[in-house]
């Protein structure tokens, strides 16, 4: 199997509120809207996150980025009003740490630094 995208996609309730959310998460307004139900980011290349109009909205999604300097990242949220608590060390990693908490419809949102 060839690969050529992944797009990570949040099924939101409240699609305004849910894009904004993610576009200060982000830390940019959406790169496009190929329809009028989905914002979507570039995050590298090949990966894709999108938020979605959904009637169901709330979904389990669990969306997890790495990041070269959590610190930093966590600073710039909570500078943009998003509460995320203090990382903790990773077990079994040496310098591996996370930060987990939910975006406004429970969706589990985590950053990582280290290795």
């Amino acid at each position: 199997m060839k690969i050529n995208h992944t797009f990570i996609s949040i099924n939101a309730a409240d699609f305004s509120a849910q894009s904004d959310w993610w576009a200060k998460f982000i830390g940019r307004h959406w790169d496009r809207e190929p329809m009028p139900s989905c914002h979507e980011w570039s995050l590298t290349d090949n990966i894709l996150f999108q938020v979605l109009d959904s009637a169901e909205g709330q979904g389990t999604t669990t969306v997890t980025l790495h990041v070269p300097d959590l610190g930093t990242e966590i600073e710039r949220l909570k500078n943009a009003g998003i509460n995320v608590p203090e990382p903790v060390k990773v077990e079994g990693f040496d310098t591996l740490h996370y930060a987990g908490f939910a975006d406004p419809e429970g969706n589990t949102v985590g950053l990582l630094d280290g290795s």
